[in-house]
């Protein structure tokens, strides 16, 4: 993969929809220790902001003539985020005249489209949907959860600096599992996951809270588990089997 390589699923005049790809930060920050690449005197990883930002102002200028100006490059910003290891829909917005976002792209002082595509997301009105690949075969303490439909886990988290624990309420849909009868086929099952918050980890914590974590997840899963599908089933190393695959927000 071109380490500037992104896929716009969608866009219009006010936002964009990048497909973020496993393995690549959304942004530079000090706890996804981004920038140390560069720090040890290796080609620097190009955070999705950025990915997103120049394949923009590529889309634009691509079909100007050498005697035409080239428009000034268009700042985005981050309407949510993805964990590295995780894939799927980012929403980005145009950083409106006025309202620059700050040097990581968080848009803390942006107005108009930003704040309101920030609202949508964080009311109770929207609807995120994420696919997970999770291990075990649906089955906890006797109870098929393949049976229930769509229900509903609470419980109250920490954030990752710890502080006061918060409601967190995510809604889980186990479509289909299977038990393990060999390499070729192990237990695992296949989750649809709705968190209604966006708490560190949320559908990660939840999941292991049900005896489901999900592959690949080192924090939250099961090294050895984990370490069998990396090195016997091609899972890339900083894979997490968690995609948000719909974003779903009312005006």
């Amino acid at each position: 993969e071109n380490n500037r390589t992104v896929t716009i699923l969608q866009r219009s005049a006010n936002h964009i929809v990048a497909l973020k790809p496993p393995a690549v930060v959304c942004h530079h920050s000090g706890w996804t220790g981004s920038r140390s690449k560069a720090k040890r005197g290796e080609e620097p990883e190009i955070p999705m902001l950025q990915r997103v930002r120049d394949a923009i102002h590529d889309i634009d200028t691509r079909d100007l003539s050498e005697d035409d100006d080239s428009p000034p490059i268009r700042k985005v910003n981050l309407v949510h985020r993805l964990d590295r290891g995780a894939s799927g829909a980012l929403l980005l917005t145009y950083a409106e005249d006025g309202s620059d976002s700050d040097s990581e792209g968080n848009g803390k002082n942006a107005k108009g489209d930003t704040a309101q595509l920030i609202e949508a997301m964080q009311s109770n009105d929207s609807v995120k949907t994420y696919v997970a690949l999770v291990r075990g075969e649906g089955i906890l303490h006797g109870e098929d959860l393949k049976t229930k439909g769509w229900f509903e886990v609470s419980r109250a988290m920490k954030d990752d600096n710890g502080g006061e624990a918060k409601d967190a309420t995510t809604w889980f849909n186990f479509v289909a599992g299977q038990s393990e009868t060999g390499f070729d086929r192990p237990r695992m099952s296949l989750v649809l996951a709705r968190p209604k918050q966006g708490r560190w980890h949320q559908i990660r914590r939840h999941l292991n809270g049900l005896s489901h974590p999900i592959l690949g997840d080192s924090t939250h899963g099961v090294s050895r588990i984990n370490r069998e599908w990396k090195e016997g089933r091609n899972m890339p190393g900083e894979r997490i089997a968690l995609h948000l695959g719909r974003l779903r927000l009312f005006p």
